[in-house]
């Protein structure tokens, strides 16, 4: 075992040009201190592009590599924290989307956040459980600490005060097993039904999330993903998913409305001869 105290969980899907962008920097502040990284890929198209490219920047051995088939959002990352406490038995884990990159002192900064922090009770009356360095995916109104550290608004939606964006989480492992527990499992490859219910279980078992903005030391590159819904990107399969009540696409009541329409119709049979 390589034992460490923080690691990094980098899933990643397609989106080489931005991958170009972030993962160096992860892998940099990784090697500064002598932390761990995990890099899982799953990508469809131009995938042999890709993995030449994830296979070339670990030439060094400097992160452990995953290349698999297309899994879903969920099945990706818990795959990825088994492995990882099986294989560095890490104090910190840290999840981030591949559109979001490591400036230098991230990784001291969110483990000096989560010891000083760590189960205190926060002003909004929740212990502080999930932390994050993305203020770019959060639409909490922060309250400062007055040590650069924020947390949401006691007036917020309770999903918005549990956790943050499945962008950028991070928590120690006993946290990710005993609160957390994981992301649900989901017929789609990407929904709110897998990325959500994590905050919702940081709320009801009394944590919030702590907004580790001290620089800030993490940064973001904007791009579209398959999680979108608009300009022609579908969350969900429309012919699939139409009927589901957990899904949303641009489109969908007049693409449902069209569906039931459909189905209300009667329909006609012919008479068979000598009936």
């Amino acid at each position: 075992m390589d034992k460490t105290e923080f690691l990094t969980i980098f899933p990643t899907f397609e989106n080489l040009d931005t991958v170009r962008k972030t993962l160096p920097s992860v892998i940099e502040e990784t090697k500064r201190n002598d932390a761990r990284l995990i890099v899982h890929d799953s990508s469809v198209k131009s995938r042999d592009v890709k993995w030449d490219y994830l296979r070339e920047l670990n030439r060094n051995n400097d992160f452990f590599l995953i290349l698999s088939d297309n899994l879903s959002m969920a099945h990706a990352r818990n795959m990825c924290l088994r492995l990882g406490q099986e294989l560095y038995a890490p104090e910190y884990i840290c999840v981030i989307d591949d559109d979001h990159g490591f400036d230098v002192g991230l990784i001291p900064n969110m483990v000096n956040a989560m010891k000083k922090y760590y189960g205190k009770v926060s002003p909004n009356g929740l212990r502080y459980g999930m932390f994050t360095a993305c203020l770019v995916h959060t639409h909490a109104k922060r309250v400062p600490l007055g040590d650069g550290f924020s947390y949401p608004h006691p007036d917020e939606h309770a999903m918005t005060i549990g956790g943050a964006n499945n962008c950028f989480r991070c928590a120690p492992t006993s946290h990710w097993d005993n609160v957390l527990k994981d992301w649900d499992t989901d017929e789609y490859l990407i929904s709110l039904f897998q990325t959500g219910n994590m905050r919702w279980r940081n709320y009801h078992k009394g944590f919030t999330v702590l907004f580790v903005e001290d620089g800030p030391k993490s940064f973001e590159i904007d791009y579209e993903g398959r999680g979108l819904s608009k300009k022609g990107l579908k969350l969900w399969d429309d012919n699939y998913t139409a009927s589901d009540k957990r899904s949303k696409f641009l489109g969908k009541e007049t693409l449902f409305s069209k569906v039931v329409s459909s189905l209300s119709k009667p329909v006609l049979r012919r008479k068979e001869s000598g009936s």
